[in-house]
């Protein structure tokens, strides 16, 4: 995986694109701190895109999942 500069895109982006072709991945930075990556249109479109996290509350427990209770008397709890 390569590490550019913002400035250095502009110059090298032919030769970055080849690289990303090959099967890397180009991290872009701007002043030192990573803000974009270079990546192949197969590597972008294979991602899974994320849940929320209420998406992901909503799909729990999944229909196969089977849970035991537990059969003990809950602790009191004073608050």
């Amino acid at each position: 995986m390569a590490t550019v500069s913002v400035r250095d895109v502009n110059t090298d982006l032919s030769e970055l694109v080849d690289e990303v072709i090959k099967g890397g991945s180009v991290t872009i930075t701007r002043d030192g701190k990573p803000v974009a990556t270079l990546v192949a249109v197969e590597a972008a479109i294979d991602q899974k895109p994320k849940r929320n996290f209420l998406e992901h509350l909503m799909a729990f427990p999944e229909p196969d999942m089977v849970f035991e209770r537990n059969p003990s008397k809950g602790r009191d709890v004073d608050l």
